[in-house]
């Protein structure tokens, strides 16, 4: 029993410790986590607990206080020997990616240009985020790279698509310009506009823009503008080729450089849409993020609402707490 209770102290703390660390992971989960206002708290919480149970432990053992005090000293240079000796990868990508998460600069499903990378992000880990490129491949990029890097990321409620062209200086730019603006509109693009950018020596650059709502969309929708743009300029008889071309045949001086009268086809029925083959795991990130929004904004309702309108929005949150598990463990099968 002596022997017994001089170990009484650290027992109690070995028990406390990891009651809590059980505690944290099963009420703070949902809570936390559900409204992302700290990323990676779970774990931040778990560690510190157990560093300061560890720590206590060793405090409270029945041992002489030079015996203790050299333990703890031997304890305290290991940590930080792990800390400098990875300070420049594993830690320096943490500090990273928490920050990253805290600044909400991206998250999954959002459009990011990065270098000569373009992609849209898949996954935000404490060390790397991983985005999926345009040929449907994968890439994991540590988030010191990212945080070092200028990153480009598209607005979700809409971006502005661009496209430049040069035209000669005999065609009016009042003309020009009418003409991007028809293919805008044809492109279902909102508020467009048209920039003259430079005075060539052989032409004059013109930049079209115009919002597209649905950013994901990005690519096929700049894809059909270009084509819209090659039908508009062929109809208005405006040639794209610039007068610098040069040309081997022997052509009258009245020839224009335009496709010939046939080359139209009839619309083609609705396919799916590029982006739903190329981007799908950043679609199922995205679908992902948007039920922990919606799990965070039926959070807040819970607080506010009366006692009569809380069953509502339980049943609500628990739907999609458990639409997000099945989400999880299916990407968890599929990676």
């Amino acid at each position: 029993m002596p022997f017994l209770g001089s170990y009484l102290a650290t027992a109690i703390v070995i028990a406390g410790t990891v009651l809590l660390v059980v505690l944290i992971r099963l009420v703070f989960r949902k809570t936390l986590e559900s409204t992302k206002r700290w990323p990676y708290q779970r774990q931040l919480l778990i560690f510190l607990v157990f560093l300061v149970g560890l720590f206590l432990s060793i405090a409270l053992l029945p041992l002489d206080h030079e015996i203790k005090m050299q333990i703890l000293s031997v304890l305290g240079l290991l940590l930080s020997a792990v800390i400098a000796l990875s300070s420049t990868t594993l830690v320096s990508n943490a500090m990273a990616g928490i920050m990253l998460r805290m600044t909400h600069e991206f998250r999954g499903g959002d459009f990011i240009e990065v270098d000569d990378l373009v992609g849209r992000v898949t996954d935000l880990g404490i060390f790397h985020t991983e985005i999926q490129l345009v040929n449907r491949d994968v890439v994991s990029l540590p988030n010191l790279f990212l945080a070092q890097k200028a990153v480009k990321v598209t607005r979700r409620d809409g971006t502005f698509l661009n496209i430049s062209l040069s035209i000669g200086y005999t065609v009016s730019h009042q003309n020009v310009e009418q003409a991007l603006l028809k293919a805008a509109s044809q492109c279902k693009l909102t508020d467009p506009f048209v920039f003259i950018e430079a005075f060539l020596d052989h032409a004059i650059r013109y930049r079209l823009y115009g919002m597209l709502d649905q950013s994901a969309e990005r690519l096929s929708k700049t894809s059909e503008l270009y084509k819209t743009v090659l039908d508009v300029f062929v109809d208005e008889g405006i040639e794209i080729a610039s007068p610098s071309l040069s040309d081997r045949r022997e052509l009258d001086a009245s020839t224009r450089h335009l496709p010939s009268d046939g080359f139209r086809q009839k619309k083609q029925t609705a396919k799916k849409v590029v982006e739903d083959l190329v981007f799908d795991k950043a679609e199922e990130a995205q679908s992902i993020e948007d039920l922990k929004q919606a799990q965070a904004k039926l959070s807040e309702a819970l607080e506010k609402a009366p006692k009569k309108g809380k069953g509502t929005i339980e049943r609500k949150m628990q739907a999609i707490s458990e639409e997000l598990e099945n989400r999880e463990e299916k990407r968890k099968t599929d990676s």
